[in-house]
């Protein structure tokens, strides 16, 4: 709560520079996801976060990003989904902010489902966290179009069961594209082996998008995730 403190006493300008934005989203999809797990209720912590995460909404419905460090702050898209899952996710926030007076918070919600719905992700990790996010704020895709990304999704799956993020996107398209020479590099990069992260988030995607848990695709994801407890995929 102390971070969350210092940055409400933060100028907007300076909390729309460098890395904050992202800092912002994080806390509040922390929070969001706490209150939802763990104390079962809206925190007024989580409120505060909310609201000054849609303090510093851009007029196109995202947030600001520094394109670096992929995945997690390589795009606006990505934050968007985040932000997204966010204000979904708090118990309760998106229906009390509906009825309430409150303008401003009201078309942040608009200008960010918006977004999401009209702007083309780069690559498919974006399309796999516009699917995740459309899990909890559930009116972002039609029916045939979440099919259509749980299908990519499941295409990129491996025949040891795993997946891996260096087939979601080419070197180029993550965030500004700073690290496509290191990434060309690897040696692995022709047939980059299946890793943890990638992965898990495809099995929780996956059955947050409604595939069972017998499904032949999250069962043989999760076999792979337990024969293999230290594999990485963050590390280079």
């Amino acid at each position: 709560m102390a971070t969350l403190s210092k940055l409400q006493e933060e100028t907007l300008d300076r909390l729309k520079q460098s890395t904050r934005p992202a800092q912002i989203i994080y806390i509040a999809a922390g929070l969001s996801e706490w209150d939802a797990h763990v104390s079962k209720q809206l925190s007024p912590e989580t409120e505060k976060s909310l609201e000054l995460m849609f303090s510093i909404q851009t007029e196109n419905g995202t947030w600001g990003s520094l394109d670096c460090w992929p995945p997690f702050e390589s795009d606006a898209y990505h934050e968007a989904t985040v932000a997204a899952m966010a204000a979904a996710t708090a118990p309760g926030w998106l229906q009390k902010t509906e009825a309430s007076d409150n303008a401003a918070l009201k078309a942040g919600i608009e200008k960010l489902k918006n977004y999401l719905r009209t702007e083309k992700p780069a690559h498919d990790y974006s399309r796999t966290l516009l699917l995740w996010a459309n899990s909890r704020m559930t009116d972002l895709l039609s029916a045939e179009q979440k099919q259509e990304l749980i299908d990519a999704l499941a295409r990129h799956q491996r025949e040891d069961g795993g997946w891996s993020i260096r087939t979601f996107a080419a070197p180029e398209t993550w965030g500004s594209g700073n690290r496509a020479p290191k990434l060309k590099a690897e040696p692995e990069f022709a047939d980059p082996p299946s890793d943890g992260h990638m992965t898990g988030l495809a099995v929780i995607v996956l059955r947050e998008a409604g595939i069972g848990a017998d499904d032949a695709r999250v069962q043989k994801g999760i076999a792979w995730l337990n024969a293999n407890p230290d594999a990485g995929g963050l590390d280079r």
